[in-house]
């Protein structure tokens, strides 16, 4: 058992601080009770998670949860804590962020667990028994409950507070106006300062000045004609410092990050130079085939220069951010995405407009996501100070955006229970964890919601479950009772795969269209997917192509399930077009440039429709015995997971053996496992040595060296040592300097 004092003593050695910060002396006194913590970013927060972490563990012997919305910020803290506290405390620290409907008893072997809000809600979906075993729950980034995933925290909350009300609850955020009435929702005590360790500056750039509320500093002799950021970059360089431009759009961050890589260029060492070249063919090389987007930001990287938005692949994202941490990037541009707590090294942050493009045109971002951008200047452990700027066009806009944005407070979180479309994802959920088996019962529960606690007893919420309930009746997730309802075991299985019951109908009724038919096309399997929420925001498409996907949609009209009045009727088509594309075999370029998409967007989109053909395969398992048509959507996810036609799959299955290989593969008459056992030396010809881990796979035994000396039978000198050098050759990469 340790006391207070020997757990900040021994938080303290571990973090090597000589003494707590102010928010962190406050939240001492919190330790193992329900607690709020509402500071500025960069405030110490992560310290307070770490001590609640050390009383749960050591002293109540109970596992902790941590949950934020972002993979990245997940493992970022996962990692963090596992280096320090796995060995110190002799715990199993566990990280799970992947597939939502997978078994969830494996989890119980771990201390401590870093989960996403959706996992975690699959978690409490399947209703484990070690649930009953964790003392702590982390709630990173809570002020996301008035975000698009709201719903799904608020529900959580829910859950935890009415079924596990042992757990204690730490959330975490930096910008609430409400923080007072969520604290008291949560029944926490609320801890609020503007604290914070490294000092920061709000201040607006204009014609290559910057004002601060006490000074304004002239930037001009080190503008550049026609380069309106020029001076501010160069004075941050000069400065030997970092910088991060927030814009408002994918396409504006790639333009600046190649127009500003000349100046940057010039702040780069001789060994800076040589790390980036590394890390830009690092980036190159994160695609099998690099495309158009990997080539710009290839070399806008060697420059000291790098564009992060959700288009590129995650793999090139955390290169990135490595090496911006590690000081030889110097500016990243990036869309808001970035803002979302990663800690970087920037001393300043611009936010480059404070428009963002919406569904109604262009419109002021709120003044929440403007502070979590600012936040990330002057981080802890890089910098003693930090500057968050705003750039306008217009002096006029100075004082406007000074007291919209500087001058004001946070905004006021609201609860997203309230529209129809995002209470129904979780209604079925709530219904089957509680046992609710009445309409008077459910309102109960709801009555515990943050909504309820701020609204009360709203009509509109009433109507809209009674609207609901009617819809999972009509698709028998639910069935009348004398008491009111009961879910169906076809409503336990939907609720267990963690998909919205309108996504389900949509397939359930599809494959009833589908029922016995032997050969159903690309695009009809795929609509079947693509028909669903889950696939939200679709692809959008040019004028121009509405003739043909009209001329698609009478092709197909009688083999899918749709509605005439869906807006959204022609875009999934297109999007069904774009990933008949894929599996089969359209190049990566051909498809961005086709689909005005990029590679992370396009590897989203394959990861989303992946994911939801596994639930049609489960969905067709359950509800059937139509083996014809399961067999053609277990084929179509591993034709979607590798981007492959039908007479690759077992090719793209063996490690290192991708799409394009595989195609050579078979081009050169190796169009099957017995192939290559067959011959194993022409194998490695075509593929190269990366080809031997395919082997070692396949528990085929081959001599390399033996391999070159067969080759060179019954040749003169010069053809051997050609043959051996043809069999040891791998690809010629296209970023191999």
């Amino acid at each position: 058992m340790l006391t207070q004092k020997e757990i900040i003593t021994k938080i303290l050695k571990i973090n090597g601080y000589e003494t707590l910060n102010p928010v962190q002396e406050l939240a001492k006194e919190q330790i193992g009770k329900n607690t709020l913590i509402c500071t500025p970013t960069a405030s110490g927060k992560t310290t307070v998670f770490e001590m609640f972490l050390l009383d749960c563990i050591v002293n109540k012997k109970k596992k902790v949860v941590y949950i934020s919305p972002l993979k990245a910020l997940t493992s970022e803290h996962y990692l963090e804590t596992k280096t320090k506290f796995e060995k110190e405390l002799n715990i199993k620290i566990g990280i799970s962020t992947g597939d939502l409907d997978s078994s969830v008893k494996y989890l119980e072997r771990y201390d401590v667990l870093f989960l996403t809000f959706e996992k975690f809600d699959s978690v409490v979906r399947h209703s484990p028994e070690w649930l009953k075993d964790v003392g702590l729950l982390t709630i990173d980034e809570i002020h996301e409950i008035g975000g698009n995933r709201g719903a799904t925290i608020e529900i959580i909350i829910t859950q935890i507070k009415e079924s596990y009300k042992h757990i204690n609850i730490l959330g975490l955020s930096a910008t609430i106006g409400n923080s007072k009435e969520l604290a008291d929702w949560l029944e926490a005590k609320l801890i609020k300062t503007n604290y914070r360790p490294v000092p920061l500056e709000i201040g607006i750039f204009y014609n290559n000045e910057i004002h601060f509320e006490n000074q304004t500093i002239d930037l001009s002799k080190y503008a550049v004609k026609n380069l309106n950021l020029s001076s501010i970059i160069k004075d941050t360089l000069e400065k030997k410092k970092q910088l991060i431009v927030f814009c408002n759009s994918r396409k504006v961050t790639m333009s600046f990050a190649e127009k500003y890589s000349k100046i940057i260029k010039k702040y780069l060492s001789e060994d800076e130079e040589k790390k980036l070249r590394i890390v830009s063919r690092e980036i190159g090389e994160a695609l099998e085939q690099p495309t158009n987007q990997c080539l710009k930001l290839f070399n806008s990287t060697l420059n000291g220069s790098s564009f992060h938005h959700a288009g590129l692949v995650s793999k090139q994202r955390k290169i990135i951010e490595e090496a911006f941490k590690k000081g030889y990037l110097k500016v990243i541009f990036a869309t808001p995405t970035l803002a979302a707590g990663i800690n970087l090294p920037a001393y300043r942050v611009v936010i480059n407009t404070i428009f963002r493009y919406t569904d109604r045109g262009m419109t002021p971002i709120g003044v929440n996501e403007f502070m979590q951008m600012g936040g990330r200047a002057g981080r802890p452990k890089y910098d003693s100070s930090g500057q968050a700027i705003c750039v306008v066009n217009k002096e006029a806009d100075i004082s406007k955006v000074y007291q919209t944005y500087i001058l004001s407070e946070p905004s006021d979180l609201e609860s997203q229970l309230s529209k129809i479309n995002l209470l129904r994802v979780h209604l079925l959920s709530m219904i089957l964890i509680n046992n609710i088996d009445s309409f008077e019962k459910l309102l109960d529960y709801i009555s515990k919601t943050f909504y309820y606690f701020v609204f009360g007893d709203v009509i509109q919420i009433k109507e809209n479950i009674l609207e609901i309930i009617r819809e999972f009746v009509d698709s028998e997730f639910l069935k009348e009772t004398e008491t009111g309802f009961e879910v169906t075991r076809l409503g336990v299985k939907i609720c267990y795969l963690y998909i919205d019951p309108l996504s389900a109908n949509n397939i359930i009724t599809d494959l009833e269209i589908k029922k016995n038919r032997k050969e159903i096309t690309d695009i009809e399997l795929l609509f079947t997917i693509v028909n669903t929420t889950e696939l939200k925001p679709y692809t959008s498409y040019k004028n121009e192509e509405e003739d043909e996907l009209f001329t698609l949609f009478e092709s197909v009209k009688n083999n899918i399930n749709f509605d005439y009045e869906d807006l959204y009727l022609l875009s999934k088509l297109y999007e069904s077009k774009m990933l008949s594309d894929w599996i089969n075999e359209e190049t990566e370029d051909k498809l961005i440039e086709k689909y005005n998409t990029t590679p992370g967007q396009l590897r989203e989109i394959v990861s989303r429709t992946e994911w939801m053909c596994h639930c049609v395969c489960e969905i067709i398992k359950y509800t059937s015995n139509n083996l014809e048509v399961l067999k053609q959507y277990k084929n179509l996810r591993l034709r979607l997971s590798y981007g492959v036609r039908k007479e690759l799959v077992t090719l793209v299955e063996l490690r290192n053996i991708g799409r394009v290989r595989a195609r050579r593969l078979f081009e050169k008459g190796i169009k099957s496992i017995l192939d290559i056992k067959k011959d194993p030396n022409k194998f490695i010809e075509v593929v190269g040595k990366i080809g031997l881990e395919a082997l070692k796979e396949l528990k085929v035994e081959y001599d390399f060296v033996g391999a070159r000396e067969d080759k060179g039978k019954d040749k003169d000198k010069s053809e051997n040592n050609n043959s051996k050098i043809k069999i040891v050759k791998v690809q010629k990469k296209l970023f191999d300097f």
